[in-house]
């Protein structure tokens, strides 16, 4: 399986892009730097090609180019978010996008996810995790046979994981979201922000976990 990230400039997520029979992009940023987001998808493939536009969570961190990429792919892909965080990305609701200045757009969602929905990304099959604690709608999806996880806000690399001191964030949820991952066998993760560990992600999750403990609920 090949994944190719574009990582997020400011406040932008991380954007993943998985080639193969179904190819897929993993979370849509901001938008406001679109061009440079459109300049390297067009580097890794053809924007029409895209088949699944996937949304970890609700935020507009991760929503907010949605609507500009989707009409990149001629307005092709299908948008699938978990059910959860449907409601916030069908209304384009978000206080964060007013504080940056940006909109969120109204995007319909064809496919509401839901725990245990597989998806064909690629050439693979991702299994859907609803990890709620950092929104209620997070997810991360994990390929048993990569051993590859898209963890979105859930957890960080190097120990570090997403804040749940947003509205509708809850610091129980995320704690138990994170030991969950931790149970799981993952050599690869690509989380919504910072980098991108290949090969050695257990040790990672394994100090989120650690860290994760010290959560005030």
């Amino acid at each position: 399986m090949k994944v190719e990230c574009i990582y997020g400039i400011d406040y932008d997520s991380n954007m993943f892009i998985i080639d193969g029979e179904k190819p897929s992009i993993i979370d849509c940023g901001t938008g406001l730097h679109q061009d440079y987001v459109e300049e390297k998808i067009k580097e890794i493939i053809k924007p029409s090609n895209i088949k699944n536009i996937i949304l970890t969570h609700e935020h507009y961190d991760h929503c907010g180019g949605l609507k500009k990429i989707f009409e990149l792919t001629d307005k092709k892909a299908k948008i699938y978010a978990h059910i959860n965080a449907v409601k916030k990305i069908e209304e384009g609701d978000s206080d964060f996008a007013k504080m940056l200045g940006g909109t969120m757009p109204k995007m319909p969602v064809d496919i509401k996810l839901k725990e245990g929905d597989i998806l064909k990304l690629g050439n693979e099959e991702f299994k859907v995790l609803h990890t709620p604690g950092h929104t209620p709608g997070s997810i991360c999806l994990y390929s048993k046979k990569n051993k590859s996880l898209f963890s979105g806000d859930t957890i960080f690399a190097y120990g570090s994981f997403g804040r749940y001191d947003f509205p509708e964030g809850d610091a129980k949820q995320l704690r138990q979201s994170i030991e969950r991952i931790a149970k799981i066998e993952i050599d690869n993760l690509y989380p919504g922000h910072e980098s991108v560990i290949e090969g050695d992600a257990q040790n990672h999750i394994l100090k989120t976990f650690e860290n994760s403990k010290y959560l005030i609920i």
